[in-house]
């Protein structure tokens, strides 16, 4: 058997070479594994998610491409990526357990003999519950091993520890500034942190450095780039900026705690060849000025591909959409709690902002029209997922199917883009692609 993926925007997937019937589509970058069986009538027997069946041989190629899955989370934030070299990253876990779900589906560690999976890289942006909470089960699950987790720096402190809920500020109107920032575990003190998920991330951290000895430390502009051992990747940390005061470096203050938090997102740039990403947190308008403040930051934002800041908020800065001037832009968010995302001036806006005459923008709460079951309720935080027991991560398995329609799919070989997500109707796919790269738009700065 030899891995092959589909080299066509969709191809056919039949369980049966000569009657072609009960079948369904696989779209680009999907991976097979071929059989000994010598090809019949142009096709060529594959497994596909443990499915026997054929599939058009000139449909097959050996390179992995780079795929990127914006996850729905509902109302929240999960990408997951896998690099050429099958190199995971995580960006945020949303507020429940569907990004673990997805990881269930996707590797079917709901198998008896499921293999463990390692996650190079995990990505909290901020620590707002719907990027957060979902990654606590995911770092403590014995069959994920997570081997770098990188953050903005800012955590959420209890009421009365210090003058906000994210810490000492210092200064006044334009000039005050956050001055707690944590890098290592160690910095933080679990009584202080706010309880509940704040704690429970703590916790966890903990735990996996003392079994495993992940790596965990503090990112900001000033990193450069990210080594995840895939040389046909870069990553690059573009947020948060950091300003200068009384000798250390801090945040700015953006007017409020919810303001802050967000507008100090881990911002990451993935560069797979010419195609550009940009992951861009929660950040607002505030935030966007005050980065593009930065040249280099203006110099280096501009991308192929946008993953929303703020679930499509309208809080956006338009030259800050023009400057990403993106080709695909993905919207996460969901409709409880309902913050009205995506807001329909942010849609016109970054379609506006757009270097293609066709742009595509992307909705996970818009593409998932489905009916979720009750039993789709994230385990309690004290209760986390049990490998042993074939039933549950069954269940997860099943329950991420439901979702499977909000699952935005970015696939790239690095030249051109293909985009795709499911639609109710089968197992059938609205695809598009191959899409060529186009220039950024001459006025778009």
């Amino acid at each position: 058997m030899a891995l092959r993926y589909i080299s066509e925007r969709r191809t056919v997937f039949h369980p049966d070479a000569q009657t072609r019937t009960q079948e369904f589509v696989l779209i680009y970058g999907d991976e097979v594994d071929t059989t000994d069986t010598a090809p019949q009538n142009g096709r060529t027997e594959v497994v596909y998610r443990h499915r026997t069946g054929w599939v058009r041989t000139d449909h097959l190629m050996a390179a992995h491409p780079c795929e990127l899955y914006f996850i729905d989370v509902g109302q929240g934030d999960s990408t997951f990526i896998v690099t050429p070299a099958f190199r995971n990253i995580l960006v945020d876990g949303g507020m429940g357990d569907e990004a673990f779900q997805f990881l269930v589906w996707r590797y079917r560690l709901d198998l008896p003999d499921a293999t463990p999976i390692d996650i190079d890289l995990l990505v909290l942006s901020h620590a707002d519950s719907d990027h957060i909470a979902g990654l606590v089960h995911i770092i403590q699950h014995p069959l994920i091993n997570v081997r770098r987790i990188i953050h903005s720096g800012i955590a959420k402190y209890r009421e009365g520890i210090f003058t906000t809920r994210l810490g000492a500020t210092e200064g006044v109107g334009q000039a005050r500034r956050l001055i707690t920032r944590h890098d290592e575990i160690a910095d933080l003190h679990r009584d202080q942190l706010e309880p509940g998920t704040m704690q429970s991330w703590f916790d966890a951290i903990v735990a996996e450095q003392a079994a495993h000895g992940m790596a965990y430390g503090a990112v900001d502009s000033n990193t450069g780039q990210i080594d995840i051992g895939d040389p046909a990747v870069t990553v690059t940390v573009l947020g948060p900026r950091l300003v200068p005061h009384n000798g250390h470096a801090v945040f700015d203050w953006f007017g409020g705690d919810a303001e802050t938090i967000n507008g100090n997102s881990v911002v990451l740039r993935l560069d797979v060849g010419n195609v550009r990403t940009l992951l861009a947190g929660d950040l607002n308008s505030i935030a966007e000025r005050f980065l593009m403040q930065d040249n280099a930051f203006a110099q280096r934002v501009d991308a192929h591909v946008l993953k929303s800041p703020h679930h499509g908020s309208h809080d956006f800065d338009v030259a800050f959409l023009r400057a990403v001037n993106p080709q695909i832009t993905v919207i996460s968010s969901g409709e409880t709690p309902d913050h009205g995302h995506p807001r329909a001036n942010y849609i016109g806006s970054v379609g506006k902002a757009s270097r293609s005459d066709e742009p595509l923008v992307f909705s996970t709460e818009l593409a998932a029209l489905f009916t979720v079951d009750s039993d789709a309720e994230a385990p309690d935080a004290d209760d986390p997922p049990d490998p042993t027991n074939a039933s549950m991560l069954g269940q997860a398995r099943r329950r991420f199917k439901k979702r499977l329609n909000g699952l935005i799919n970015v696939r790239t070989d690095g030249h051109a883009l293909f985009a795709a997500r499911r639609v109710a109707a089968g197992y059938q796919f609205v695809a598009y692609g191959p899409i060529d790269l186009a220039a950024r738009t001459p006025d778009s700065s």
